[in-house]
């Protein structure tokens, strides 16, 4: 009896070791595991024909995981199909709980999904395809997505083909060949049916397969890709650019005021009759609102014609009817924002002032050049353009740089020799010398402010403006560099930039073929922006409307400009 006890307690030891070495767990020590596990068996095997079964078995040169093959399998044509799956050991198990159709090539693309059990080095080019019929669809479609205005690529990017049809809708279906561009932005689609086909690169952050045009990025080639015989490489251009059309939310009084919410930014509008005052409002600028000012009586219904566009030139037109409540509540503060874009003052500048409500009333004598609380400068005169709706002006001061720091010279004490031999008449009077020592004594003591005083606006609710400044640094031109070059292009409207080291635009010229630049000593990126249709700006296109975007042209290699130094002249740039 001990004997048969003693062989029972050794049968359990024996299985229980058994069973952990079933088990593959990581082994410890020894040098760190940068081999990928190897596809050594395939159940069917790729390139299969008639495959008629609902279980894929594959097999790999070591213990494997797969977790996380879910999110990771990529089965195309696109599929409802459900499975489950089974690892053991070495082996990957997957059944399907429905048949496949009949007479279809299917591409399983496992990306990142199958690793091995100790450093997680996932299998590579790991892709099985087989045909349930007679043969095996052979179409092929690469290329790279990069981002439109940097250039970086798209990582990640669902790349995606659309049979082409009457009712296509990207917004709304999901492609039927898919797969992921990979950390450089290139992809491959393999084992595609012959056709016609639209293909759309979008940023799928929701993992829904469906492009949401407000939160993911996309690119789109307008071409359909005829897929009868190999094709070149394609290039897509990826940006975030929300298509969805505009629409008309709500119209309703509210306060004083009528307003009719849309469901984006507006970009422009018109009404008729145009007397009735207007201007563009809310936090997304996405509101029309319209003001009385004394002109129809409370409760009374005033019909209208609007038309109104969005930035991708979709469009509203409608009659409606708007009606005014007597003022209820204090009406919305008076604002307005004062925007220089350059960096020196120059002859002539020119101010954009923005509005938040309509402006009835202007008093040019407020404008005037601050230097010190001792001494200001009034422009002789200013050329005033407004928009359609009287929110944004811009503002053209007649202005001689020379005559207002000859002005500043003649407010002030310096005790140098050539100020006290200078006669004041007039700076084109002295040498080139002269002239540029006195601008350089009176840069580095002085500031110039340009002022809007208080009450230069008063608005359609009878507000005032507040008072408003913007500070010129008064750099002499020593402390700017020179970027110079010449441009090769057959292209009839373009615009140049700089860009910063952050990307953004510091400077800008527009059709210049031999553009000079004076610009604060830095690193800069030459990116050309190509205006197509001549209409006088870069357009982002329409995925919708089938218009890709304006041509972007980026010149990498950063340009370092120093102090009082000219550069790039040597430097062409073709395009």
């Amino acid at each position: 009896m001990k004997n048969l006890l003693y062989i029972f307690i050794i049968l359990i030891i024996a299985d229980l070791t058994l069973t952990r070495c079933a088990n593959p767990i990581s082994p410890t020590g020894g040098p760190k595991d940068t081999i990928p596990p190897d596809l050594i068996l395939s159940e069917p095997v790729t390139g299969s024909t008639n495959f008629d079964g609902q279980t894929i078995t594959l097999g790999f040169s070591e213990y494997i995981n797969a977790d996380k093959l879910k999110q990771n399998l990529i089965i195309t044509p696109k599929t409802d199909l459900r499975f489950k799956h089974v690892i053991k050991r070495n082996q990957l198990v997957i059944r399907f709980e429905e048949p496949f159709e009949d007479s279809t090539t299917y591409s399983l693309n496992f990306f990142d999904g199958v690793t091995d059990i100790t450093e997680k080095n996932p299998a590579i080019n790991l892709i099985l395809a087989f045909s349930t019929g007679s043969f095996i669809d052979s179409m092929k479609v690469s290329g790279t997505v990069d981002d439109l205005l940097t250039k970086e690529p798209s990582a990640k990017f669902i790349v995606g083909l659309f049979p082409t049809s009457d009712t296509l809708d990207f917004l709304q279906h999901s492609p039927t060949y898919f797969t992921t561009a990979n950390d450089s932005g290139e992809f491959e689609l393999s084992y595609v049916k012959t056709g016609d086909y639209r293909i759309l690169a979008f940023n799928d952050e929701n993992r829904n397969l469906i492009l949401d045009p407000k939160e993911e990025s996309h690119g789109f080639v307008a071409d359909t890709l005829l897929l009868y015989d190999s094709i070149p490489s394609i290039q897509i251009n990826s940006f975030l650019q929300d298509i969805k059309p505009i629409q008309l939310i709500n119209n309703r009084a509210i306060r004083s005021y009528h307003e009719i919410k849309f469901s984006r930014e507006i970009d422009s509008y018109t009404i008729q009759p145009d007397s009735i005052y207007s201007s563009i409002s809310g936090s997304e600028k996405d509101v029309l609102r319209f003001y009385n000012a004394d002109q129809f009586n409370f409760g009374d219904s005033i019909s209208m014609i609007l038309s109104v566009s969005d930035s991708l030139s979709n469009t509203i037109d409608d009659t409606l009817k708007i009606v005014f409540h007597e003022n209820i509540g204090r009406p919305t503060d008076f604002e307005h924002t004062l925007i220089y874009t350059g960096h020196q003052l120059i002859n002539n500048p020119l101010y954009t002032i923005k509005f938040n409500k309509p402006v009835t009333s202007t008093d040019p004598s407020k404008f005037i050049y601050q230097v010190d609380s001792t001494f200001s400068y009034r422009s002789d005169s200013s050329v005033f353009n407004w928009n359609q709706n009287l929110t944004e002006l811009k503002l053209q001061t007649f202005l001689n740089t020379d005559s207002l720091y000859a002005s500043q010279i003649q407010s002030i004490q310096l005790d140098t020799t050539i100020l006290r031999n200078w006669s004041l008449d007039s700076i084109q009077q002295l040498s080139p010398t002269e002239s540029d020592s006195i601008k350089k004594i009176i840069a580095e003591k002085k500031q110039i402010e340009f002022v809007i005083q208080s009450g230069a606006f008063i608005s359609v609710e009878s507000d005032t403006s507040t008072i408003q400044k913007i500070q010129h640094k008064r750099e002499h031109i020593e402390a700017f560099g020179t970027l110079q070059f010449s441009i090769v292009t057959d292209k009839p409207s373009f615009i140049v930039q700089l860009l910063d080291s952050s990307g953004d635009v510091a400077y800008q010229k527009i059709n210049e073929k031999s553009p000079v630049f004076n610009v604060k000593p830095a690193s800069y990126t030459i990116r050309v922006l190509i205006d197509s249709n001549a209409d006088g700006k870069w357009s982002y296109g329409n995925l919708l409307k089938n218009i890709e975007p304006e041509e972007v042209f980026l010149f990498p290699p950063k340009i370092a400009i120093r102090e009082n130094w000219v550069v790039g002249e040597d430097i062409q740039i073709s395009f």
